[in-house]
């Protein structure tokens, strides 16, 4: 696994991430490893661009995209054959996971970190148990969490399957810290939604281009039979629920 994700990796140093706390994280780690830098964001809605970024040159980071041109790093459930570009790496294909409940349970960048094996602080790893609510997930779903645990040893794993009192008061703390797990809202207008991300990750102190122009796509949530029959239709897609997918079309709407 960590020889594929090494190999996804090596697309490009110019990411779109989500944007969110998993994104952030994953970018930052990525930036000590190679000198990557934020150049967009794509929350399976929007897509945010800074001048000149070409998404067909970037690496999709928290994202899990369904075209052959987009080359993406994600953690979530999909189909097994899809329109996912063999560039890509998604820990629920290299293993061949087919049932939602034994899906991959970490972040994304707990894969970076494994891959990689960049230096991981303490801020670091609180942030990630934080983010996608990874810490939280060993209340219910902790045997699946020790599963995966085995297949990426990395002390931000253990940090997590240790599930230690002090792991969850930092836990609760990043809550109080952080509200929302994005750093954004779909509420916003464009111009509004950029300019929060331009500051957020400023504040932050990641490293990016800032973000310039936006897209909003058609979304909706299916069924599996709608995703495959128009899967080359679909940029991208996640199984958030059993037997129910969110969905993003290729074809653009007012924003």
């Amino acid at each position: 696994m960590k020889t594929d994700i090494l190999d996804t990796l090596e697309h490009s140093q110019n990411l779109i991430i989500s944007p969110d706390m998993d994104g952030l994280v994953s970018a930052q780690l990525l930036n000590r490893f190679n000198g990557s830098k934020i150049v967009g964001t794509y929350d399976k809605n929007i897509l945010c661009l800074a001048d000149g970024a070409n998404p067909d040159e970037c690496l999709f980071v928290d994202c899990d995209m369904n075209r052959q041109n987009y080359v993406s790093l994600g953690n979530h459930m999909r189909l097994l054959d899809d329109s996912m570009s063999v560039e890509s790496f998604n820990p629920n294909v290299h293993f061949g996971v087919s049932t939602y409940s034994d899906k991959f349970p970490y972040a994304t960048a707990f894969l970076i970190s494994f891959a990689t094996e960049v230096q991981t602080s303490a801020s670091d790893l609180i942030r990630m148990a934080y983010a996608d609510s990874t810490l939280k997930n060993m209340e219910s779903y902790s045997a699946n969490m020790i599963n995966w645990s085995k297949r990426m040893e990395h002390p931000a794993v253990k940090y997590i399957t240790d599930n230690s009192d002090i792991a969850r008061e930092n836990d609760v703390q990043a809550r109080f810290d952080y509200i929302q797990q994005s750093f954004t809202s779909k509420r916003y207008g464009k111009d509004r939604y950029i300019q929060t991300l331009n500051t957020a990750f400023e504040e932050q102190g990641v490293a990016f281009e800032p973000l310039v122009t936006g897209k909003k796509y058609m979304c909706d949530k299916v069924g599996i039979n709608t995703v495959i029959r128009y899967n080359r239709d679909i940029i991208s897609y996640a199984e958030i629920f059993g037997g129910e997918y969110s969905i993003t079309y290729d074809q653009e709407v007012d924003w």
